[in-house]
Parts: structure tokens; sequence; C-alpha cells
């Protein structure tokens, strides 16, 4: 019985840190995305102001 209880919290635990990383990994990729989108932006700006 303490081994089965022992194993669920373990495995609980295993999820809970798995889809942490995964988060932690898509925000950081978003942040990527958003960057580069703005850095386009600028040269968008930049370029516009040439003309």
């Amino acid at each position: 019985m303490k081994l089965l209880f022992f194993s669920l919290v373990f495995s609980v635990l295993m999820v809970a840190l798995l889809i942490t990383y995964i988060v932690k990994r898509e925000q950081a990729s978003m942040y990527r995305f958003k960057d580069l989108f703005i850095r386009l932006m600028q040269k968008f700006d930049a370029w516009q102001m040439m003309r």
C-alpha cells in the first residue's frame, strides 16, 4: 500500500516537472518570436523613413 502511494506521488511530481519544463520552453520561444517581430517592424520603420 505504501509503495502504491509513493509511486503515485512520484509520478504526479514528475508530470508537474515535465509540464513546468514544457511551459518554460514555450515561453522562451514566444519571447524569441516577439523579439524577431519587433526587429522586423523596426527595420520596416527605418525603411519607410528613408523613402
